[in-house]
């Protein structure tokens, strides 16, 4: 069973809207999984968390259930050959999360085989919190929106990614990725099947002697 915050957001959605919107929102603060926490998705893949970069908080470190490890710029974009680089930094401006929140940069890939790179112009917003469904369960989230466009030789490439991110936990719960015309990625969709987090440390008893209850008047 997943745990949720007592304090979740209070959603309301227009009709015919696709996009969320939030009353009475509050920026959210990025932070990575807690170490401990696992999520298995429904392309296969499993990860077990174990927090943050001890050098740099925006980056979240895992390993894989082969225990190869895996480094997400800002919990959703792996450092990969196939996402490039220039996400760290260019992602910054989205933090702490509320609508409407934007950011605009350029990501470069490098091509492992001949070394060419290749400029992608990437634009996110934050389009707003809202209850997600998934195989693993319903969860409150963050919803991101991530538009890339290929420039150059490269023009026909365009696709937009969507990420649900929990809002208790900072897992990825689901993306899904939309092929511009004509364009193509190597990114695919996914939905978490399974989650689990941690337990909450266990409280530590009083020390022997220490009063219990409230103080007598």
């Amino acid at each position: 069973m997943p745990r949720l915050s007592a304090a979740l957001l209070l959603v309301a959605l227009l009709p015919g809207c696709k996009s969320a919107t939030v009353q009475g929102e509050k920026p959210w603060v990025f932070a990575c999984p807690e170490a401990g926490s696992r999520v298995t998705w429904d392309d296969g893949r499993s990860l077990v968390f174990a927090g943050a970069d001890p050098a740099d908080p925006g980056i979240c470190v895992a390993r894989t259930a082969t225990g190869a490890p895996v480094r997400l710029v800002w919990g959703m974009v792996e450092e990969t050959s196939v996402e490039g680089t220039g996400h760290r930094p260019g992602m910054e401006s989205l933090f702490p999360a509320k609508t409407g929140a934007n950011a605009s940069y350029n990501a470069t890939v490098r091509s492992p085989g001949s070394g060419i790179q290749y400029r992608f112009e990437t634009g996110w917003r934050v389009l707003g919190f809202e209850p997600v469904e998934v195989p693993a369960g319903k969860f409150p989230a963050v919803v991101f929106e991530r538009r890339v466009q290929g420039t150059g030789a490269n023009a026909a490439q365009s696709f937009t990614v969507r990420y649900w991110v929990e809002g208790v936990s900072g897992i990825v719960l689901k993306r899904v990725v939309e092929v511009g015309r004509g364009g193509s990625t190597l990114l695919r969709s996914f939905q978490a099947k399974e989650v689990s987090l941690p337990p909450p440390p266990p409280r530590r008893p009083p020390p022997p002697g220490a009063p219990s209850g409230p103080p007598v008047s």
